[in-house]
């Protein structure tokens, strides 16, 4: 597959700056002008080929490049949208050369949710570490380790407004909160669990297939979107998934990138910092699976990525009114491995 013509298919030439514009006139003005100032014995030759070098001068200039909207300008959204295609191909590339063989597929999840405290003065972030790891094997069994962090304020100023509020260690839900609960919230984290299971929640896809072995999962855009059938939006999100959490092959993975690309209403953000503080490139599209049942209104997901090695960092649900960040999944850690440390370690 040539991406790079797949890059160049999938981008419209966005608008000219008009800087860029009247630079590039002001340079072929000038060559004109100073031709037209040479001596009469100069060659008809010579001046051909000052005047196609000032022509191809301007036109290096006036070629159309992606340039970033001036601060507090919105992106068109066509031009979003293909500045998301373009960095999925390239993470695609990235993620394809990462090994991909071992005896476990597992890692480091932090997944958390935020939510305002019942007076609506400051947000509260409770999450929790999750450690998985599923073996190849599909008679093996499934090993978690969770650990609940508790509930901090989610900001330096939600900090502050917290102080400001005495500092509380708990607080009442009379009216359910952006993620249905209700009633007292306590802020202290829980004991750490550890445990096996044979059940195969981490082996189903979205689709509701069982993932019996890495190999199984197609490994070309068509193919996945064959095997996630549904329509687009339900697709998104089943790719989101497998890219976030399913042991497949380096090639899905890429897979999953270029089927992303090529599905509508998936657009660029740019860069962002994700909610463990790391750069990563984000693309957004309406939520579908991943949004809080009992969030009123619309909501937006928001998968960043790892510009350098394509690896997803975390998927964030947020609210499409005011962008509050409403839940996430943060991969610290994921990996093919020979040994599972947590059945080592039990």
């Amino acid at each position: 597959m040539d991406d790079y013509k797949a890059v160049r298919d999938l981008l419209p030439a966005p608008p000219l700056r008009p800087e860029i514009e009247r630079a590039g006139r002001a340079r072929l003005e000038a060559a004109v002008a100073r031709e037209r100032r040479r001596p009469a014995g100069r060659t008809a030759r010579r001046r051909a080929w000052a005047v196609l070098l000032a022509a191809a001068a301007a036109a290096a200039i006036a070629v159309p490049r992606l340039m970033p909207p001036p601060d507090g300008a919105a992106r068109p959204a066509a031009l979003a949208q293909a500045d998301a295609k373009r960095f999925l191909l390239v993470a695609a590339d990235s993620v394809a050369a990462l090994p991909d063989a071992g005896a476990w597929w597992g890692g480091t999840e932090v997944r958390g949710r935020q939510f305002r405290e019942p007076g609506g003065r400051y947000v509260l972030r409770e999450s929790e570490s999750v450690e998985t790891w599923i073996p190849a094997d599909p008679e093996g069994l499934t090993w978690h380790r969770t650990v609940p962090q508790g509930i901090v304020p989610a900001t330096s100023q939600d900090r502050a407004a917290w102080a400001a509020d005495g500092s509380p260690t708990s607080w009442t839900f009379d009216q359910p909160a952006a993620d249905g609960r209700t009633g007292v919230v306590r802020a202290r984290p829980g004991p750490p669990r550890t445990w096996s299971t044979e059940d195969w929640d981490f082996r189903v896809l979205t689709a509701g297939k069982p993932l019996t072995k890495a190999g199984e999962v197609p490994d070309t855009p068509e193919g996945l979107r064959a095997y996630l059938g549904s329509g687009d939006r339900a697709t998104v999100d089943a790719a989101a998934r497998l890219l976030m959490f399913a042991p497949v092959t380096s090639r899905t993975r890429a897979a999953a990138y270029r089927l992303l690309a090529s599905l509508p209403g998936v657009a660029a953000v740019g860069p962002v910092t994700d909610v463990l503080g790391r750069a990563g490139q984000a693309v957004e599209y309406d939520a579908g699976e991943f949004a809080p049942n009992a969030l009123p209104g619309a909501a937006r997901t928001r998968l960043v990525i790892d510009p350098v090695s394509g690896s997803p960092l975390s998927v964030e649900t947020r609210s499409a009114a005011d962008g509050l960040l409403l839940t996430y999944v943060a991969i610290k850690d994921s990996r093919w491995a020979d040994v599972n440390p947590l059945e080592e370690n039990r």
